[in-house]
């Protein structure tokens, strides 16, 4: 035991000359701003990283302030809406993301786990419910002692900055120079529920006039999204009130909106396969034609050139084209 007066634990203190390290952990901002940063920088939003993280968007802005007063640098610029990362914010994001992954390791290893690989998928929101939940188990068969990863964003991105291994973009497949390969096109349909068409016929486009749109609208800049004012000026119709009918900013509602009877949609055709396939819904003025296409946009794949698993990657890449096929080759109904 020490003698009184003597400060406790004297024998065991560092060296003066270690004292270094102390004091750079002292200075190790907090966690949460780091993983506030991490998350609106993934996002480009404060709203998205705060709905991600349980808190509200002041709190996160408070965090990213904090995180920018504590490196003396400016991290973010605001952006036609969005947040966007300034250099200083990019160079520290990948080595950020890279310590995140070694923390999920380190516990891995404390809780006596068995150390598996970490595989990370970003694909849009709408890709996630109709194509890789539904066939999840499929689409990571043959990928064994993988855990995956799965993230959404809405806009395309550049994987050399981030710790994505693989995402499905939509768009036109020209995304920062990063090579591509289209999974499946995007088509501009016409969809409904079939009973629809037994109250009020759709024989020809004039015909649409007479049922509720459905519109899906551009919640980021996205030249891809179908347009009933388009497909119509297409088609040479006049005299259909193409300002008129129900708008959502997300695809995958624009369906469920088509499923759930509320009108005639102007949906992607990559989208809604599964449910022509089973007859939930019809397209009343059948199948999409090739010159329904919409230019060179569709969902496409885009590979991390410094992916750690590209077995993994290539894996999910033919198991995907694999279930794609199989909708392809599937009829697609009509009324």
């Amino acid at each position: 035991m020490p003698a009184p007066g003597t400060p406790f634990m004297q024998s065991d203190q560092e060296p003066e000359g270690n004292n270094d390290k102390f004091t750079l952990l002292r200075r190790i901002p907090s966690l949460i701003s780091l993983r506030a940063f991490e998350s609106v920088a993934r996002h480009g939003s404060c709203t998205r990283a705060a709905e991600e993280l349980n808190v509200t968007a002041a709190a996160v802005s408070q965090q990213i302030r904090l995180l920018e007063n504590y490196a003396g640098q400016v991290l973010f610029k605001r952006q036609n809406r969005k947040f966007v990362l300034t250099d200083a914010g990019r160079a520290c994001l990948p080595e950020l993301r890279k310590s995140f992954d070694h923390l999920l390791n380190a516990m891995n290893l404390a809780e006596g786990q068995r150390l598996r690989r970490s595989f990370r998928l970003s694909v849009p929101p709408s890709f996630a419910v109709r194509w890789l939940i539904p066939h999840f188990h499929e689409l990571t068969a043959d990928t064994d002692r993988c855990d995956f990863w799965v993230s959404t964003s809405l806009v395309p991105f550049h994987l050399d900055d981030t710790n994505i291994d693989l995402a499905v973009i939509h768009g036109s497949g020209r995304f920062f120079g990063q090579g591509s390969e289209l999974l499946v096109p995007t088509f501009e349909v016409p969809v409904c529920h079939p009973r629809l068409l037994a109250a009020q016929p759709v024989a020809r486009p004039e015909d649409l006039r007479h049922h509720h749109l459905i519109h899906e609208v551009a919640e980021v800049n996205d030249s891809a999204v179908p347009s009933w004012a388009d497909w119509f000026a297409a088609r040479n119709v006049a005299g259909v009130d193409v300002k008129s009918g129900s708008r959502f900013s997300n695809p995958n509602l624009v369906v469920e909106a088509a499923l759930a009877g509320l009108g005639v949609a102007l949906a992607r055709g990559a989208l809604v396969k599964r449910e022509l396939a089973s007859g939930a819904l019809v397209c009343p003025l059948g199948p999409p034609a090739a010159d329904d296409a919409a230019g060179d946009a569709g969902y496409y794949l885009v590979r991390n050139p410094h992916c750690g698993l590209p077995d993994v990657a290539e894996q999910l890449c033919l198991n995907l084209k694999r279930v794609v096929a199989r909708y392809e080759e599937a009829p697609r109904a009509r009324s």
